[in-house]
């Protein structure tokens, strides 16, 4: 690039892309008036959304004729255009250029009231432009300033008043408002920023009251003055640092003055230089260990801030920010017994009497039990003083939060079961797997503490030592045997329920621990009433007492307690408690109903009732395939094949027994399915039916049955009495004993029993032939 004549050079125009002597706007002069004349609007266009041109545009020729000088900034053929003057900008271009911010907060932004600047402000250049950015800004002090540039103007005679005034007030705008924060005067330094007219500006800020006065002449210490590096060359870098505690005071000083005394004290009691056992560096030593060291064990001695760096000492500034260490009270092996670190330690004992300690009672991994401990008592706790939790503790309760946030559960709805964690590891701790029992009874203690989920969190986590599994049903028959006051007759219903658990001497096959329950409590009250009237043995019981037991009762009370007490005389005869079985030889006479169906009008429209897919499955089971509300109960996921539309029933010491689904029940299903995985997507219960309890409990409980009798109860018809109507309607269109074994899994008892029902006429006397 060849330079021209003066601000030109030879450079390829922006325009006609000519490699030309072409002025700083980069356009050549051809192109410079056509653009001007406003002969180029495409160009014109071009330049304002800032995209390249292509080359070889047309343009305005010029003629130069040798002898005949023609202006520059005049074409040949100007038509519209006057001479001496500009042509218009178009008025497209007009409308497409901004309005120009008159209040920019990215020039001179206002700072927060109160706030101290962390690092110096760095050197600016401000520009009139600048000034016209922020001429709508109110600025503080700008009117006093503008009133001294009017006055100045008239002592000076300026001519050009009115734009000597405006450039000035513009700079008197950015000096004012680039002042620091709470500031009311401008800073000498700031000056520099205005370029040449800072010292007028300079002038008119003094006379309105609002330049600073300049700050005091710094005097610079000799050279040679600051710290030396090993080879005894002067390092710039470690100038204003003190060599003995590494301080930092911004001077030439090579010691500080905190340091300088403390040498000084030192030496006057004989002490002299040698290696610290600290940080191992030759200097003026107090018990072994330079003033720093000292500084540092005694601010780290008592950590009441939490502060205290682990894998470093902590620096500091030196003059009226230094660290302070008394000399005259020092005690071998302690820090300063006075001032500041005394009152640390006063604080640090105050927090450890007043901070909870770790318990008493944390269970040792290693340690063995020599023989099993008698129940906790969780209601003597002491809830106003928790003890302080271990770190493994605290682990523990921070992953059951995290886990249980996990499942989709909120704060607020297992702050119970947190609390019963934090309070059961605090006093245990969580190194040995914590007894189950022992969550229960604290659980049980206190109303607002739940255990359910913290044992099934720690069963997941492998931190659960579980009770031997029972069954609530025995445990209450158990409970019951245990409440008969006399010994002997206690020990014969435990050892009847022995026997129907298939414990007895004998083998023999378990009863259900409901029909164990049903059978205790229908005879606990004829025994209490034996015991009343002085019988002491179960072998003084004969037959008569069994009939005046039974006389008064009738209907299913009277069959209840007649075949509850052939059973239990049976059992304690099998395990020789008894010498004969006095309820052997009693029969009693019993009535049995005969299934009817229910009236059509309490049937209709019974599922329009049921809003939730999952009752009105359970209603259409029963009411459409006449399932048990056991069956209900135990009813697993696999065991349901949609694909196939089959739905396994599982019966103990029976074949399982299919049942075909039809259209709609099958869109009940795909309903209920879709709202369970929509509720619980991350449910790991195996049962087809579940609460809202037994969908989040991992150890995968059934519903209670108590779910299914609250459904009927709504509905207002018994679960059986739906499924009796059901079995009678398809006998009475059937007909055939078979079909009811094949669709239902009835015996053939049963089934002919149902048929008989619905077709009377069926019947015939085994005598008449």
């Amino acid at each position: 690039m060849s330079s021209g004549r003066d601000g030109w050079s030879e450079a390829p125009c922006r325009r006609c892309a000519r490699t030309v002597p072409v002025p700083r706007a980069g356009v050549c002069a051809p192109c410079l008036l056509a653009v001007r004349l406003g002969e180029d609007d495409d160009w014109a266009w071009g330049e304002l959304h800032d995209e390249a041109l292509a080359p070889g545009r047309p343009r305005q020729l010029v003629l130069d004729i040798e002898g005949i000088a023609l202006p520059e900034t005049r074409p040949v053929r100007m038509p519209q255009a006057k001479s001496g003057r500009r042509a218009a900008i178009p008025p497209w271009l007009r409308a497409r250029i901004p309005d120009p911010v008159r209040d920019d907060p990215r020039i001179c932004p206002v700072h927060v009231p109160g706030q101290l600047g962390l690092f110096p402000t760095p050197a600016r250049q401000f520009a009139r432009t600048h000034a016209a950015r922020i001429a709508d800004r109110s600025i503080p002090g700008f009117e006093a300033v503008a009133e001294q540039l009017q006055q100045m103007a008239d002592e000076r005679r300026v001519r050009a008043r009115t734009m000597w005034i405006w450039r000035l007030e513009g700079f008197a705008r950015l000096a004012l408002a680039a002042r620091d924060p709470d500031q009311h005067q401008v800073a000498t330094e700031a000056l520099k920023d205005l370029l040449y007219n800072g010292p007028i500006l300079g002038q008119a800020l003094d006379r309105a009251g609002f330049l600073a006065p300049p700050p005091p002449r710094r005097v610079i210490p000799p050279r040679g003055t600051g710290p030396t590096r090993q080879g005894g060359q002067r390092d710039p870098e470690l100038r204003g640092q003190c060599t003995h505690c590494l301080a930092w005071a911004n001077d030439r000083r090579v010691m500080c003055a905190a340091c300088t005394s403390w040498c000084h004290e030192i030496r006057k009691r004989g002490g002299t230089d040698a290696e610290c056992d600290r940080c191992h560096r030759t200097l003026m030593l107090s018990d072994g260990m330079c003033r720093m060291c000292r500084i540092v064990i005694a601010e780290t001695e008592v950590d009441t801030a939490q502060i205290a760096m682990k894998n470093g000492d902590q620096l500091w500034f030196a003059r009226p920010h230094a660290a302070g260490l008394a000399v005259g009270r020092l005690l071998p092996g302690t820090a300063a017994l006075q001032g500041r670190f005394a009152l640390k330690r006063r604080r640090a004992r105050a927090r450890a009497a007043s901070a909870p300690r770790p318990s008493e009672h944390l269970l040792d991994p290693a340690q063995l039990e020599l023989f099993p401990a008698p129940p906790r008592d969780w209601s003597r706790l002491d809830t106003t003083r928790p003890p302080a939790p271990t770190s493994a503790a605290a682990a523990l309760v921070a992953d059951f939060t995290s886990y249980m946030r996990g499942r989709g559960w909120s704060t607020h709805s297992f702050n119970g079961s947190t609390r019963t964690l934090r309070i059961v590891t605090g006093h245990l701790g969580a190194d040995v797997p914590i007894q189950e029992s022992d969550i229960r009874a604290l659980a049980s203690t206190y109303p607002n503490l739940h255990g359910a989920r913290v044992i099934n969190y720690l069963r997941l986590r492998g931190l659960l030592e579980a009770r031997p599994p029972s069954d609530p049903c025995t445990a209450r028959a158990r409970h019951h045997a245990t409440a008969v006051t006399h010994p002997a007759f206690s020990t014969a219903v435990h050892t009847f329920i022995d026997v129907l658990l298939g414990q007895g001497s004998t083998s023999s096959r378990a009863r259900s621990p409901k029909t164990i329950e049903n059978y205790v409590v229908a005879i606990l009250d004829t025994l209490k009433a034996w015991i009343a009237d002085g019988l002491t043995d179960p072998r003084e019981i004969t037959k008569k007492h069994i009939e005046d037991a039974l006389d008064p009762l009738r209907g299913d009370k009277a069959r209840r307690l007649h075949t509850a007490l052939r059973s239990f005389f049976r059992a304690l005869k099998r395990e020789r408690l008894v010498f004969r079985d006095p309820a052997r030889a009693i029969s009693l006479t019993s009535t049995r109903s005969v299934p009817t169906a229910l009236p059509s009008d309490r049937i209709a429209g019974l599922l329009d009732h049921l809003d939730d897919p999952r009752d009105r499955l359970m209603v259409a089971l029963v009411a459409i395939y006449a399932l048990l509300p056991g069956q209900l109960v135990h009813l697993r996921r696999s065991d349901l094949d949609r694909s196939r539309g089959r739905l396994r029933l599982r019966r103990a010491g029976r074949l399982d027994h299919v049942i075909y689904l039809d259209a709609f029940t099958l869109r009940l299903v795909t309903a209920w399915e879709l709202q369970r995985h929509r509720r619980w997507p991350d449910s790991s219960n195996p049962h087809f039916f579940v609460t809202r309890n037994t969908a989040v409990d991992d150890s995968g409980p059934s519903i209670s049955a108590s779910v299914i009798q609250h459904l009927f109860q709504r509905v207002g018809l018994p679960a059986g009495r739906l499924r009796v109507d059901r079995i009678v309607d398809e006998a009475r269109h059937s007909a055939d004993p078979v079909r009811l074994m094949e669709l239902f899994g009835l015996s053939n008892l049963s089934a002919t029993r149902y048929v008989l029902s619905a077709h009377p006429d069926k019947r015939h006397d085994p005598i008449t032939p």
